[in-house]
């Protein structure tokens, strides 16, 4: 049975796509042009697919559990576009054409961990990686010089740790691609 604990130890935790070192690099370099000052650490860059918000210990061994046989596809994904979100100030970089399979994915793993007690998100899934916060916008309006061609071969379960310039992220499991 999942359930919360009582456990006061909680943890602020996502399941994210999180690239390898050349994708990395790759949107590091894409950062620095366009998103000047506001730019996400580099090492934080990355593509969420699920927030799972405050977990106890509990709850995250039901997840665990959850996902215990849990093979995801490797997937690829074509980063060639650019949005920007006015109301958080969000500057991204997403793709024209996100794969089904990324939101079969999605959709797989809200179902594992709905059992948990899990309660996704009220707004619908948009693959995009946030390049800047409180970015003054708008986009640019052309696509990015290069598109990265995104070979996703793991998922990966990421703390999120509040520091006093903003949150630094951990990368505690993964799961490589079938």
């Amino acid at each position: 049975m999942c359930s919360p604990g009582n456990d006061q130890t909680v943890r602020r935790l996502f399941l994210a796509l999180w690239p390898e070192d050349a994708e990395r690099q790759q949107l590091t370099a894409l950062a620095a042009r366009v998103a000047g000052r506001w730019r996400m650490p580099d090492a934080n860059l990355h593509l969420t697919l699920v927030f799972l918000g405050v977990t106890d210990p509990v709850r995250l061994s039901a997840y665990e559990a959850a996902l215990a046989d849990f093979i995801p596809p490797a997937l690829e994904l074509v980063l060639d576009r650019y949005g920007y979100w006015p109301q958080p100030r969000i500057l991204w970089l997403g793709s024209s054409r996100t794969p089904p399979e990324l939101y079969a994915l999605v959709a797989d793993l809200h179902q594992r961990l709905r059992g948990c007690g899990f309660t996704p998100e009220r707004r619908a899934f948009q693959a995009h990686i946030t390049l800047a916060r409180n970015h003054p916008g708008p986009a640019p309006v052309e696509p990015p010089v290069a598109p990265i061609l995104w070979k996703i071969n793991q998922i990966a379960l990421v703390e999120s740790q509040r520091q006093d310039r903003g949150s630094a992220y951990q990368v505690t499991r993964r799961w490589p691609a079938g």
